[in-house]
C-alpha cells in the first residue's frame, strides 16, 4: 500500500510538472526569436494595418514582427515603403507576387528570396529609421537566415525613385 501511495504522489508531480512546461509549438518559436536576437533583429508581437485591393480600407491584422533599427535615419526615404504579397491597385510590382507603394532598384539577390519565400511574409515595411518583416513564424532557423539576408539588403536602401 505505501509503494502504490509513493507512486501515485510521484506521477502527480510529474503531472503537474509536465502541465508548466510549454508546448513544443512554443519552445520552437522562442528558439526562432533568441536566433532573430543573436542575428540582431528586434522581435514584436504587434499588429499591422494592410490596405484592402482598392486602399479604401484598411485590416488590421496580429502579426510578429521581425525589425532592423537603424543607427541613423535616412532622410531621403518616404516616411513609409510598404512591400506586400497581394495588389494593390496604384502599387508597383516589384517581384512575383508582391508589390510596392513606392517605385525603387530591388537586387536581383532580395528579389529572389522574396519569390521564394515570401508567402511566408504578411508585409514589409521600410521607413526612415528601420525596415521590418512581418509573419507568422512558420519556419525554421535556416529560412529565417535567409529572411534575414533579405532584411539587411533592404536596410541598405538609401531611396527610391521617382
Amino acid at each position: 500500500m505505501t509503494a502504490l501511495i509513493v507512486i501515485f504522489i510521484t506521477l502527480s508531480l510529474m503531472g503537474s510538472a509536465l502541465w508548466i512546461m510549454p508546448p513544443k509549438k512554443e519552445r520552437q518559436r522562442m528558439a526562432l526569436r533568441m536566433h532573430a536576437r543573436k542575428l540582431g533583429l528586434t522581435v514584436q508581437l504587434t499588429s499591422i494595418d494592410l490596405p484592402d485591393k482598392w486602399d479604401k480600407t484598411t485590416n488590421r491584422q496580429k502579426t510578429v514582427a521581425y525589425s532592423f533599427y537603424r543607427l541613423k535615419p535616412v532622410v531621403s526615404l518616404p516616411k513609409q515603403l510598404l512591400l506586400l504579397p497581394f495588389e494593390v491597385w496604384k502599387y508597383h510590382p516589384v517581384a512575383d507576387g508582391w508589390w510596392s507603394s513606392e517605385l525603387f532598384e530591388f537586387d536581383v539577390a532580395s528579389k529572389s528570396i522574396l519569390e521564394r519565400y515570401g508567402r511566408l511574409l504578411t508585409a514589409i515595411k521600410i521607413t526612415p529609421e528601420y525596415v521590418t518583416f512581418y509573419w507568422q513564424e512558420a519556419a525554421d532557423q535556416e529560412l529565417l537566415d535567409e529572411l534575414a539576408k533579405l532584411l539587411f539588403s533592404l536596410v541598405e536602401l538609401k531611396n527610391v525613385t521617382v
